[in-house]
């Protein structure tokens, strides 16, 4: 397990799968409920279509115009992706460190990590006051992570609804979904010759 520089914060990244998700909770201690909810980190398209069991157009849209960046897209899960929960909370950051772990291999699983006041830990060295050298093997220093965590758009409700607004304003991602729609239907009418 690793901790590394993301979108506005540290994430701590392990495997994914059951044994990945125990070993990030043993890591967080008692609560780990306080860092917020598990997403998986993707370094390519493919590896987030195949965590879904279903990828709308909406999905498409946003993910095609907005990734890799500060974009957090909650689909339907694959049956037997994670840990059983039906949603799947899917991020490609802008950042290249935590694409890059991926991008040969396979996703990973990370929750981002911050202080019990809820913010964020954006500071490697207070990562590494955070945790001992047995919980986390490797901290990937990226220096002072900037500006707001990932926008969380939920891709599960039609049309797609932003829960959490961080980096990208609420705007960008209707505008985004207005802007694809209108695109398709343009060069459908172009192509119709009646």
């Amino acid at each position: 397990m690793i901790a590394v520089a993301s979108d506005g914060m540290y994430l701590l990244v392990a495997g994914l799968g059951l044994d990945g998700a125990a070993a990030v909770q043993r890591a967080l201690g008692p609560n780990p409920t306080d860092f917020g909810p598990f997403h998986v980190v993707v370094g390519r398209l493919d590896q987030a279509i195949a965590l879904a069991s279903e990828w709308t157009k909406e999905t498409g849209i946003l993910t095609t115009r907005m990734w890799p960046g500060p974009l957090t897209v909650m689909v339907p899960a694959r049956p037997g992706t994670g840990d059983g929960d039906p949603v799947v909370r899917i991020t490609m950051p802008a950042t290249r460190a935590p694409r890059a772990l991926c991008r040969d291999r396979e996703p990973l699983l990370a929750c981002g990590l911050s202080r019990p006041d809820g913010t964020p830990i954006v500071d490697p060295a207070e990562v590494g006051a955070r945790f001992t050298s047995t919980d986390v093997a490797l901290i990937v220093d990226g220096g002072i992570c900037r500006g707001p965590g990932p926008t969380v758009v939920d891709c599960t409700a039609s049309p797609p609804m932003v829960r959490h607004v961080g980096a990208l304003p609420e705007h960008y991602v209707d505008a985004a979904l207005m802007m694809g729609n209108r695109r398709r239907k343009w060069f459908g009418r172009r192509s119709d010759p009646g």
